[in-house]
């Protein structure tokens, strides 16, 4: 018996500016929409005896018309070539009030296809497997309670268990650091090894986390991080255990080496932005991330007034140039010239003192660094 086991297809992304002329679509939905498709169209050649979609099917609880089409009609197209699909909700795709109700509804009106989405587990019986599924939970403890519930059903011949989940544990984390993301232990992966597969979805990356435990990883660069990161599916024959990654073609990320800037004056930071930009040619329809440390907020603003000129200069034909910075730390008796200065240093110097328990402080302050900067520059025009 073979699967096909993909995940955090996020359909209906669509952070960036830029729409399609002709369709009128923002771009990076549509690569979203491609690279699902893509997996659609695969699937289908392939002719698998089941398929795991293993969370975040969209990337809001409340997707679009468009995103939601897209799922129906791909799902339409594996049920009518009798295809099997077992999907379970991510933490994107489950509304914080079950009142809402839930789009997978939708998804089960398709013969063949079954979806775990009530935050509770579920088993589904397909041909000669059992599908074992624990769907995002809302907290640790209901996933603490899921798991307690799981037991292999020794009436099939095989048993796979689908869980959208974070895993910590033996140093290492595959998180994504999403403040309702759930989390399992890496030694309670090691408690399923009765199982002939585990299908594991959230983290966007495809690695092996136990023997036979993997993520599959999405289907799309989401989040500059994953600019390295091959996307793809995984196809697996539950009888040899043989598991093959295919790729896909997501749209390429390129991050240029960190431009450290204290002591740096502005002339300067200019040429080794445009050295960079020089170095990492060609662009053509990639994300370009350029990153600045520990830059004077007056620079900054310096940088800014002068980004478009440089864009078209150096990286025309770039998809979108992204900027990455940190402030360097205010010098004493140094006058706060800036607005954006003052603020993003006194958050930054608020968070030093600032209690977080349980949450990551860098990453705090990283985040109200940006939501500052943003909100101001857009006061400029920017």
């Amino acid at each position: 018996m073979r699967l096909i086991h993909f995940s955090d297809t996020h359909l209906g992304f669509a952070e960036s500016a830029k729409v399609d002329p002709e369709t009128g679509i923002n771009f990076r939905e549509q690569d979203a929409y491609r690279a699902f498709n893509a997996v659609i169209d695969d699937a289908i050649s392939r002719k698998p005896d089941l398929i795991i979609h293993a969370g975040d099917l969209f990337h809001s609880p409340r997707p679009s018309n468009r995103a939601i089409v897209t799922a129906l009609i791909g799902f339409q197209r594996l049920s009518e070539a009798g295809i099997p699909v077992v999907l379970i909700a991510g933490n994107h795709s489950v509304p914080r009030v079950a009142a809402t109700g839930s789009i997978f509804e939708a998804m089960r009106v398709l013969p063949g296809v079954r979806s775990a989405h009530r935050g509770q587990y579920e088993v589904f019986k397909i041909g000669d497997a059992a599908v074992h599924c624990i769907p995002h939970m809302s907290t640790q403890e209901n996933l603490q309670r899921a798991l307690a519930k799981v037991k292999i059903d020794k009436g099939q011949h095989f048993n796979v268990l689908a869980m959208h989940c974070a895993v910590r544990g033996t140093g290492e984390r595959y998180s994504l650091g999403e403040f309702n993301e759930v989390l399992v232990a890496k030694d309670a992966i090691g408690k399923f090894k009765g199982f002939d597969y585990v299908a594991l979805g959230h983290y966007h990356k495809h690695l092996q986390v136990g023997p036979n435990t993997w993520y599959s990883g999405s289907t799309e660069r989401f989040h500059q991080n994953e600019a390295g990161y091959k996307k793809g599916f995984i196809d697996v024959d539950l009888k040899t255990r043989k598991v093959v990654f295919h790729p896909l073609t997501p749209r390429e990320i390129v991050i240029l080496p960190t431009i450290t800037c204290n002591g740096l004056n502005f002339a300067e930071i200019m040429r080794r932005v445009e050295a960079a930009l020089r170095s990492s040619m060609p662009t053509a329809n990639k994300i370009v991330v350029i990153r600045l440390d520990q830059v004077d907020p007056t620079t900054w603003i310096e940088l800014q007034r002068e980004r478009r000129r440089l864009e078209r200069q150096h990286a025309t034909d770039a998809f979108e140039i992204r900027w990455d910075r940190t402030f360097a730390e205010p010098k004493m008796g140094k006058s706060r010239s800036t607005v954006i200065g003052s603020l993003a240093m006194e958050f930054a110097s608020f968070m030093k003192t600032a209690k977080s328990e349980g949450l990551n402080r860098d990453r705090l302050r990283k985040l109200g660094e940006r939501l500052i900067t943003d909100a101001l520059e857009q006061e400029t025009g920017e």
